[in-house]
């Protein structure tokens, strides 16, 4: 028998002995063992207030039990202490949970069943302007009004993001998913993801799949069609010389765009220059100015050149007379006939500067940010007609980037532009 079961007996038997020996001494047997058994159950009315004491102070304060009710109130406070214990662990569980949720760069929300906010992290305060505890309670569609974002959450169909316009920031391009939450029905998870320099890219990668189907057309039709006519027709020598002629033309073209494509592509997957070497700039851009004037032809650019330090760079010398050559080249292509392009070159304190200047008509200050895209052209016939393949100040920016140097680019319509290539100070030799 257990000892608690045996504890509780001899109490039992305890007391009946005396309520018994009571009543035989006083010949009044029965109403003793009567006073006996109140005693008895007065004593568990005891324990049993005790108990409740216990549970209402949570196992603070403990009563002084006898026969079963240790048992009972053994296992009532191993429960309590399980009971801490898995609380303790589900709080660090919870406060690591909104540690991570909270370091998070994408936004998330809880939204209840109704579209109302019920929690969300920080980041999505930058992204969807809405901040907890603030916005708690608020319908998601009042605090982001966003077309997109109302139909998505009134659909119910959430097995594609969605991609919309942040509410806070027209500037960030934001990709939203909801799920439902399995283990909280009705509720739903917002997630909101910035996606603004992949959006962008989608757009210039399609932009520049179309330009180039188009710069290839061009010169591919030309081609195609003056074959076909030296088929059918090659007794006339004048019309033989024009259409080769023509032929070596775009071909040249074609031969131009993919050399630039494949420069282009290397310099964007390279991800360092070669080997470091002096490269005299002075003689450089001597070279480059003679080859301007030969490019220039009938058309009698004046170019000038002007040499302020004989310092050199530490970089790659192919890579720099491509870039450097590439600037000329665009002021010779984009300046009137005759008209004035300077070259200069010079040293100071914050580094190296070669600046190309032309008097040509100028570039209007919204396309400036993207002529350093792929294929970009401000007027794409115009550019066509000089030769140009649209990848030379692409290249130029990358290979600037190489060496750790920047291109800004200066321009006025009708007042011609400068384009300056700066190099950082530990760049000079």
């Amino acid at each position: 028998m257990p000892n608690h079961w045996r504890e509780e007996l001899r109490l039992f038997l305890t007391i009946a002995l005396i309520a018994g020996l009571a009543g035989l001494l006083t010949g009044l047997l029965l109403p003793c063992l009567l006073a006996g058994l109140l005693v008895y159950l007065g004593w568990h009315l005891y324990q049993l207030a005790g108990l409740k004491h216990l549970l209402e102070q949570d196992g603070c304060r403990e009563p002084r039990p006898t026969g079963l009710w240790k048992d009972i109130v053994h296992t009532i406070q191993q429960l309590h202490v399980s009971h801490l214990t898995r609380n303790r662990d589900l709080s660090n569980r919870l406060d690591r949970f909104r540690d991570t949720v909270n370091s998070l760069p994408d936004g998330v929300a809880i939204l209840e069943p109704s579209g109302r906010v019920d929690w969300c992290n920080p980041a999505a305060g930058n992204l969807l302007g809405i901040e907890w505890p603030g916005s708690q309670g608020r319908l998601l569609t009042a605090l982001a009004p966003d077309p997109v974002l109302t139909e998505y959450l009134d659909g119910g169909h959430f097995t594609l993001p969605q991609v919309i316009t942040s509410p806070a920031n027209p500037a960030i391009i934001l990709s939203i998913f909801i799920t439902r939450l399995q283990h909280d029905a009705g509720r739903l998870m917002l997630v909101a993801r910035d996606i603004t320099r992949q959006y962008y890219l989608d757009i210039a990668r399609r932009d520049f799949v179309a330009n180039v189907s188009h710069e290839l057309r061009t010169p591919l039709t030309v081609i195609y069609g003056l074959a076909e006519l030296l088929n059918t027709d090659t007794t006339d020598a004048a019309r033989l010389k024009h259409s080769t002629g023509l032929i070596l033309q775009q071909a040249s073209r074609m031969n131009d765009l993919v050399s630039d494509l494949l420069t282009l592509t290397r310099l964007e997957t390279q991800q360092q220059t070669t080997a470091d070497e002096h490269v005299p700039v002075a003689e450089l851009l001597a070279t480059i100015i003679e080859e301007a004037r030969t490019l220039s032809g009938p058309a009698q650019h004046v170019l000038q050149l002007e040499i302020h330090s004989q310092d050199g760079l530490r970089g790659n010398a192919n890579e720099l007379r491509t870039a450097f050559s590439n600037l000329v080249t665009n002021a010779v292509r984009h300046t009137p006939n005759k008209a004035e392009i300077s070259v200069r070159w010079q040293v100071d304190a914050a580094g190296a500067h070669l600046s190309v200047t032309d008097s040509g008509e100028g570039i209007a200050t919204r396309h400036i940010p993207r002529l350093t895209e792929r294929l970009y052209r401000v007027d794409a016939s115009h550019s066509r007609d000089t030769g140009g393949t649209g990848l030379g100040l692409a290249i130029v920016k990358h290979i600037l980037e190489h060496h750790e140097a920047e291109l800004e680019i200066i321009s006025t319509v009708g007042g011609g532009s400068t384009f300056s290539c700066h190099f950082p100070p530990a760049r000079v030799i």
